[in-house]
């Protein structure tokens, strides 16, 4: 059996532990993704707390399995825009939301899903982040 000092270690040499790159876990992976999504564009200003909340809460509002209703995050216009919305019809213009606000909230909650890995998030996922995203807002009993 052969012995070698480490005089003769070729330090030019790369050893596999060397060549280790560092793994980051799925969920580590989602928040760089999100801070790198919040870096290159804002939520929408109807929702702009968004950006404050942080990307876990962000990533929980695409993971959480609670479904929520509409009903237990906004006030009841907000509720009637929310169904009109969906059902593309007419929403009242002294509603909370308008057409362009559902839409831009729906787009951002979307682009949450992307980020997060959800290739093609289905209507109900999209629905369920925006509903999640409007909990941490007040618009249950908006002033």
């Amino acid at each position: 059996m052969e012995y070698f000092s480490d005089a003769s270690y070729d330090s030019d040499h790369s050893d596999e532990e060397d060549d280790i790159i560092p793994l980051y876990t799925e969920r580590e992976l989602d928040y760089m993704e999100l801070e790198t999504l919040l870096d290159s564009r804002n939520p929408p200003p109807v929702i702009e707390y968004a950006k404050d909340i942080g990307v876990v809460s962000l990533r929980g509002a695409v993971l959480v399995l609670k479904r929520f209703r509409i009903g237990d995050v906004v006030d009841r216009m907000t509720e009637h825009s929310w169904n009109n919305f969906w059902s593309n019809n007419r929403i009242d213009e002294k509603a909370l939301f308008s057409i362009e606000d559902w839409n831009a909230i729906g787009e951002f909650s979307f682009t949450l899903c992307l980020a997060c890995g959800f290739d093609n998030p289905t209507v109900a996922h999209v629905q369920n982040v925006m509903l999640v995203l409007l909990s941490y807002g007040n618009f249950k009993h908006p002033k």
